[in-house]
């Protein structure tokens, strides 16, 4: 004798529940899905991808510009720029100083020009590049992705320009890294 199974009843609906959740379970509801929405606009306005942010400094006759990732993704290009302005010119090396964490979660690809010297300790790293051959402007570029599998975090980080080892004209810039 073949028995027919009963409707309505199996092994994979057989734990739910028949009554509607209480008001907990719908709050959590409507803060996941408030949550989901929130996320959606963000990206929506952009406000999730990659961004970049300008600082500029000036002392001791020189200006020291700076664009810098300021939000950016794992795999997402995260390029550094300098614009270093000297008012009597170079003679010498021009010597910049970064902070080392800014490196540390970076797929380094190049510099442009490429430095000429580089010493690093544990918190900074300097580079020495020649100076322009004509002019009185050293423009720098980095050429720089985001480290694939970061987690979000932020990272700050102080540029110096150098004179015979001592900064003379800084600025400091955060980056944030979301997963």
């Amino acid at each position: 004798m073949k028995t027919e199974p009963l409707l309505g009843v199996d092994d994979t609906t057989e734990h739910l529940r028949d009554t509607p959740p209480g008001p907990k379970g719908r709050w959590s509801r409507r803060a996941g899905v408030a949550l989901l929405v929130l996320i959606i606009v963000a990206a929506a306005l952009g406000l999730l991808g990659p961004m970049t942010g300008d600082k500029t400094a000036s002392a001791a006759g020189y200006t020291l510009s700076v664009e810098h990732p300021r939000v950016t993704r794992a795999g997402q290009p995260a390029p550094l720029q300098l614009r270093i302005e000297s008012s009597v010119g170079f003679e010498k090396a021009v010597q910049v100083r970064l902070c080392a964490e800014l490196f540390d979660d970076m797929d380094f690809q190049n510099w442009y020009p490429n430095p000429a010297a580089e010493t690093a300790a544990p918190s900074w790293i300097d580079y020495e590049f020649d100076p322009p051959v004509a002019g009185d402007v050293l423009e720098i570029h980095l050429d720089a992705r985001e480290a694939p599998g970061q987690f979000g975090e932020v990272d700050d980080c102080t540029v110096s320009v150098l004179v015979e080892d001592e900064p003379v004209v800084s600025t400091s810039f955060n980056v944030w890294r979301l997963p």
